[in-house]
């Protein structure tokens, strides 16, 4: 399958803290990732961002701060 016209899945991380999604947005731009959706807010309480990897692989990175999302 060619990963520029279609993707089989998206693999989803879970980080630590908003931080963590930032410094991993900059080592993905710097190691010549494609940032597609940039760092922000959804959701309430979920900060996150995607990107593709050198090879077209698609990933979710995303940060959920519990004490905003209502329960």
């Amino acid at each position: 399958m060619d990963t520029q016209k279609g993707s089989e899945m998206m693999i989803s991380i879970d980080l630590e803290s908003k931080a963590e999604i930032d410094t991993l947005t900059k080592k993905v731009i710097e190691a010549g990732g494609n940032v597609f959706s940039k760092p922000q807010f959804v959701q309430g309480g979920i900060y996150g961002m995607a990107f593709t990897d050198l090879d077209g692989h698609r990933w979710n990175a995303i940060y959920m701060d519990m004490s905003t999302i209502n329960q």
